[in-house]
């Protein structure tokens, strides 16, 4: 899933001056263009192999229950068989896997170009042949279908396909063919349910590359984004002190990306974000584990902060990699394990579990990346206040932070990559925080509890 990065810095810094950011902008909750679940529903991880279901995946499903994550990336070669036809229930058991460890998947469909240079080649397909893998998916796998009712089970299945994973970094896939084999995979779902969701395999040469344009990708199904049969636009972004250096600001975010690739689309219909790939890369100036946390916190609300033109919440889903990799064999850079068997968290793993716990049940009322930096969620234990106050990422930075919170709050807990950091009052509906260090993310959590801990 990786790639040698090579952006060219002064293209994106460049494009980001022009563009004149918007500034303030606040989510309606229930909005019906905006994204309204809890942070828990948006977080997951992958890759849940269809052929390595019968233990291979413990790993995994141990890390996305550790943090308290709720979703998995699905993926196969073999979901066709040698003659083409639809092969789903080859996902039938790594699915029943899912199910138990209380893991809801989204299926990925793997292609990539050189599987047109292979003897015999492997092409792409038209456009029937992906209606045909849409369906007959789709007729399987959506809640309540032939797998659910086999296995009596209610309610639960897949409910976002995707399919040809970052098909911009080899770049062979003729834009015609895939433009029509994306056409059909949503046709095909959408024959069964409309609610179903389809998205194209995540993007990678906006972040890598600086290319907007997704070498050419991105355009080519502008037309599928505008109508709905694509849900939205899938962008992978890994945060790279070389490459991709998010110290230097919000230039170098998931906000930025998104939108300079909807512009190149030039949709007419605002679309949804998705990130089945995200990371801090852990290497040169970024290799200490507690810079690599610090950062991760920044890059989780910048992924799972993503908005809309009408300023709503974006992202569906936002899944950092890997969880479940040691780095013993390969991406030691992005694996988020110290140990398997038992699986446990590395610095960054930690981060996403505090935050989890802290707000996974959590749901957005506020959100403005492209100003102040700040995000305001609430749900049943109180409300959750974010501020990525470095430079670059909020048009106030500082150390002092000044909120106005609802009055039935008493105390109030300030949060940071490491932990809680302290515990400070309310004093009429109003917190002062004089003493903050700055250049970092704060999460002040203020609990519906009368009793502050200890």
């Amino acid at each position: 899933m990786k790639h040698g990065f090579s952006s060219l810095l002064t293209s994106v810094l460049a494009w980001s001056l022009a563009a004149s950011l918007a500034m303030s902008t606040t989510a309606r909750a229930g909005d019906a263009a905006g994204i309204d679940t809890p942070l828990r529903v948006r977080v997951g991880g992958g890759n849940m192999a269809a052929h390595m279901a019968g233990g291979p995946t413990d790993q995994l499903y141990e890390a996305l229950n550790g943090v308290g994550a709720g979703n998995g990336r699905m993926d196969s070669w073999g979901w066709r068989n040698p003659d083409n036809k639809p092969n789903p229930t080859t996902f039938d058991a790594i699915l029943l896997e899912a199910y138990q460890h209380k893991i809801r998947p989204i299926i990925l469909f793997e292609y990539e170009g050189s599987y047109q240079f292979l003897k015999p080649p492997q092409l792409i397909g038209s456009y029937a042949h992906w209606f045909a893998i849409g369906q007959a998916f789709a007729r399987r796998f959506e809640p309540n279908g032939e797998w659910g009712r086999e296995h009596g089970i209610r309610d639960w299945g897949v409910t976002v396909y995707t399919a040809i994973n970052e098909p911009d970094v080899q770049a062979t896939i003729p834009r015609k063919d895939y433009h029509d084999a994306l056409a059909g995979l949503a046709a095909g779902v959408h024959s069964i349910d409309a609610k179903l969701r389809v998205v194209p395999g995540g993007f990678a040469t906006c972040n890598s590359h600086g290319d907007a344009t997704l070498r050419g990708y991105g355009p080519a199904i502008a037309d599928l984004l505008d109508s709905g049969a694509l849900d939205g636009i899938d962008l992978h972004t890994y945060y790279n002190v070389r490459f991709y250096p998010m110290e230097r600001g919000r230039e170098f975010s998931a906000q930025t990306c998104f939108d300079r690739v909807k512009a190149a689309m030039k949709l007419h219909r605002d679309v949804n974000f998705y990130a089945t790939e995200w990371n801090i890369s852990r290497d040169h100036g970024w290799d200490d584990p507690a810079i690599a946390a610090r950062l991760f916190l920044t890059g989780f609300w910048d992924e799972m902060g993503v908005v809309h033109n009408d300023g709503s919440s974006a992202t569906v889903l936002a899944f950092p990699w890997n969880l479940a990799n040691t780095g013993e064999k390969v991406e030691k850079n992005y694996a988020m394990a110290l140990t398997k068997n038992p699986w446990s968290p590395d610095s960054r793993a930690k981060v996403l579990r505090m935050i989890l716990r802290l707000a996974g049940d959590m749901h957005f009322i506020a959100l403005d990346p492209k100003g102040s930096g700040t995000f305001t969620l609430e749900g049943a234990q109180g409300r959750l206040y974010v501020w990525q106050d470095l430079p670059g990422w909020t048009n106030k930075p500082g150390t002092r932070w000044d909120l106005q919170v609802p009055q039935w709050g008493s105390f109030a807990e300030l949060w940071g990559w490491d932990g809680m950091r302290k515990v400070v009052p309310v004093q009429d509906g109003k917190i002062e925080i004089a003493d903050l260090p700055g250049n970092e993310t704060y999460m002040l959590l203020v609990r519906r509890s009368a009793v502050a801990p200890n």
